[in-house]
């Protein structure tokens, strides 16, 4: 099987259920320069976030895909790959999700689990939502929340394939270090696996707007990892010492601006950086 692709080119990404290919893991491949074809076995309802991680190892770490576009269009082609429309198969997604989610099959259950463990107050703000997961849970959890991330796309699917009669958050499409929301906006503020995708500089002007926006909170959690996943679009790695080397920046700032703030550092699935103020 040749995968070999021109440097910088996204080839075109397909799946359908079953199909014959070389095996990778969970998953059958038939690539070439300008396409990739995945086969799966997989039901409705086995399409969900829970799977995110078997198609990284299976895909990502092998070298199928090369590239954050093409990882993010092998998500989106096994979504859309049953029968049905757009939105019939992207509201199935959401589904799936939220429940393996709420149920611990999915990998980043534990992360949800914590982040809503440090909700204070009756209101949050999620930077770099995505598909709004974690927003959904904290406005299920009773928090007026605000998701916010620069893609359009991702949060047209929270608005529309989000389940019927759920509790939403309000969807804000913007870049929060350019265009920015009111100053203490919310109760907490949370960097949920942000961090990694933004170089130091990136990562502390988002930082100090997070500060900023948060009236009494701001969560920050990032993956440990010994090499950043160039392909899920991470430029950097973290460990309890930098998180804790950024703690120490966190107050000093804080400090020197008379803010009393106070944080504190740990690992549960990754690592975790809470400011309160």
């Amino acid at each position: 099987m040749k995968t070999t692709a021109t440097p910088g080119a996204t080839r075109e990404i397909s799946a359908i259920r079953g199909g014959p290919g070389r095996r990778f893991g969970a998953f059958t491949v038939v690539a070439d320069a300008c396409r990739v074809r995945i086969g799966h076995d997989l039901d409705h309802d086995e399409v969900s976030e829970a799977v995110i991680p078997s198609l990284s190892r299976d895909l990502l770490d092998t070298g199928v895909l090369h590239t954050v576009d093409e990882f993010h269009g092998a998500v989106t082609a096994l979504v859309t790959s049953r029968g049905g429309s757009w939105q019939e198969c992207w509201s199935d997604y959401y589904r799936s999700s939220i429940a393996a989610l709420a149920d611990g099959h999915c990998p980043f259950s534990p992360v949800h689990d914590r982040a809503v463990a440090e909700l204070v107050g009756d209101s949050a703000l999620e930077v770099g939502c995505c598909f709004g997961f974690l927003s959904l849970r904290l406005a299920r959890e009773g928090a007026r929340t605000i998701a916010v991330d620069l893609d359009p796309a991702v949060l047209g699917l929270l608005r529309t394939c989000a389940p019927v009669g759920a509790t939403l958050p309000t969807p804000v499409c913007l870049d929060a270090r350019t265009t920015p929301l009111a100053t203490e906006v919310a109760d907490t503020v949370y960097l949920v696996h942000v961090l990694e995708h933004l170089d130091e500089d990136g990562g502390w002007d988002m930082i100090r707007d997070a500060l900023r926006l948060a009236r009494r909170r701001l969560v920050i959690a990032v993956p440990f990892e010994a090499v950043a996943v160039a392909q899920y679009g991470h430029v950097r790695t973290f460990d309890l010492p930098t998180l804790t080397a950024l703690a120490d920046r966190i107050e000093t700032v804080g400090h020197r601006r008379s803010a009393g703030i106070r944080t504190r550092v740990d690992e549960h699935h990754g690592g975790w950086l809470v400011v309160d103020r």
